[in-house]
This record gives structure tokens, C-alpha cells and sequence, in this order.
């Protein structure tokens, strides 16, 4: 089973940090997860791995700094954990995978938290600071979410000339 950690287009040292942890690696072991993949952006200088391979507790691990091709891991994610971006998250959502977004509250405004707060309300994702992923991922909440609804695929202009035809 495989977890997907991503930061996006930029960095989030304090995400890429809790996700090089032993007690995090001991988390996804005592779940079942035996893969780690680490997008961590700009974050590159504090992806460090415990440094015994007895510490990565039979996780094998998979960073990089960006990528052309994001889907192929959300595609192939179990769980997948993300900074608060609406892109990423949707993305995750869309894709009908179980989901943790992490704010980042160095971004200004705090547009992050606001919206994954909205979404974990609805029980389609859980929010997490980067230091309580752990109790997140022990906590197996991730496995009751709700499934985040499809959109209608049609083109917008044809949904509304459906709706004007209706009223007329």
C-alpha cells in the first residue's frame, strides 16, 4: 500500500519534516503502508531519512523534488497526504482517494485552512498539523470519509442551454 505525500509548486519544510520521522514511518507500518513517495518541492533540504533502515520499519521510500506525471501517484495512493492547496486536494477528491490536508499557515491569509475546514466538515477529507499526523494516521479516520461527489461532466454551455430551454 502506498502513501503520497505532496507539497504542490512550492515547499512546506514543516510537512516534509514530519513525514521523514520514525514514529511516522512506524505509523504507516502498523497500517500496512509499505511504500512512501515524497514530492517535497522546494523542501528538498530537510528530506532526511532516519538513517537505519530498521528505522524506516520496511517502508521503502521514493522522493523527488516535482514531477511531470502527479497522477500517476495519486492514481496509485492509498492515502494520500497534502498541503491545504485546493488543487491538491481536489485532486485527491476527484480521484476517490482518502485524503489529509495540512494547512500551511506561513501562506498569507490563511485561505488554507479555510477551505479544507469547510471540507473536513463534510467528512470528505481530515485535517492535520504536521506534528499530529501521526495520531491522524493511527487514528484510521482517513478510512471512514465520505466520497466526495462527482461533478457533472458536461460542458458548462450545455448545461445552461438545458436550463434556459426549460424556462421558456
Amino acid at each position: 500500500m502506498l502513501v503520497y505525500v505532496t507539497v504542490g509548486s512550492t515547499g512546506f519544510d514543516a510537512l516534509v519534516s514530519a513525514v521523514c520521522r520514525k514514529d511516522f514511518f512506524q505509523s504507516l507500518a502498523d497500517r500496512g503502508f509499505r511504500k512512501l513517495a515524497v514530492q517535497y518541492g522546494s523542501s528538498d533540504g530537510v528530506f532526511e531519512l532516519p538513517k537505519t533502515a530498521s528505522e524506516l520499519f520496511g517502508v521503502s521510500v521514493e522522493g523527488f523534488d516535482y514531477t511531470r506525471w502527479p497522477q500517476r501517484y495519486v492514481e496509485q495512493a492509498d492515502l494520500i497526504i497534502c498541503h491545504a492547496g485546493t488543487g491538491s486536494i481536489l485532486e485527491a477528491l476527484h480521484a476517490g482517494k482518502p485524503a489529509i490536508a495540512v494547512p500551511n499557515h506561513e501562506l498569507m491569509d490563511g485561505h488554507q485552512s479555510e477551505i479544507c475546514q469547510e471540507l473536513a466538515a463534510a467528512e470528505y477529507l481530515l485535517v492535520s498539523e504536521p506534528g499530529q499526523l501521526v495520531d491522524a494516521i493511527d487514528s484510521g479516520r482517513y478510512l471512514e470519509l465520505v466520497p466526495y461527489p462527482h461533478a457533472d461532466p458536461r460542458p458548462i454551455g450545455e448545461i445552461l442551454d438545458e436550463e434556459s430551454s426549460r424556462k421558456k
